[in-house]
């Protein structure tokens, strides 16, 4: 027994109120793992520790709790957002951003991984959260940016994808990352000095010669 099966098996079972969260930290955790297709409800529910009943009461299928995982792990970066401003960092600074998705990815190795697994199946899934994560850079560059409309339309079409790209890249090639840097790419300390340099690298560019 793998040693999360084993603390699944002795912590208290959730109580019905949070089932729900448990079932998403579950599905999350075994869709990383094995892939969605692969993982089944029944999986899903041994491993929150509820019954059966309780997912389908919760979220009716298995597609229903993908789409719940989907938006506890989008979701997550707005709560971190909070958490960064509560730290003392200004808001509405690239600090902030840069803070906020410090706390989402480098706390978390399961929400890594499931964003690993999902964005490489290369899926209409892949397609649809991958397109939700421009988006959500695209806001981003709107909030920070202080002209937006400063930007040509050529470096505005692919300021997002920059973005994503600074942050998503770790994250994919995590693995192997780990051995050529011979330790944690996610070690708090290892990233917020990567943080720091994508941060510079935005602000003045890589040949700025300031």
């Amino acid at each position: 027994m793998s040693y999360a099966r084993a603390v699944t098996a002795t912590r208290p079972r959730p109580n019905r109120g949070e089932a729900g969260a448990a079932l998403v930290v579950a599905a999350r955790r075994l869709f990383a793992e094995q892939g969605y297709r692969a993982t089944t409800t029944r999986q899903i529910a041994a491993e929150a520790g509820v019954s059966h009943a309780l997912l389908r009461y919760h979220f009716s299928s298995k597609e229903g709790l993908r789409d719940a995982v989907d938006e506890d792990v989008l979701g997550s970066f707005g709560q971190a957002v909070g958490t960064a401003v509560e730290e003392g960092v200004a808001p509405g600074t690239l600090a902030e951003a840069g803070r906020a998705t410090a706390l989402v990815f480098g706390a978390d190795p399961d929400r890594r991984r499931y964003l690993r697994r999902v964005l490489v199946d290369g899926d209409d899934r892949s397609s649809a959260l991958l397109g939700r994560l421009v988006t959500g850079a695209e806001n981003e560059i709107d909030r920070l940016v202080t002209d937006p409309d400063s930007l040509s339309a050529e470096d505005r079409r692919w300021a997002a994808y920059q973005v994503l790209f600074l942050i998503l890249g770790p994250l994919l090639l995590e693995p192997s990352l780990e051995v050529v840097l011979g330790g944690d790419p996610f070690e708090p300390s290892v990233l917020a000095a990567r943080s720091a340099a994508n941060q510079r690298l935005l602000q003045r560019g890589l040949f700025d010669p300031r």
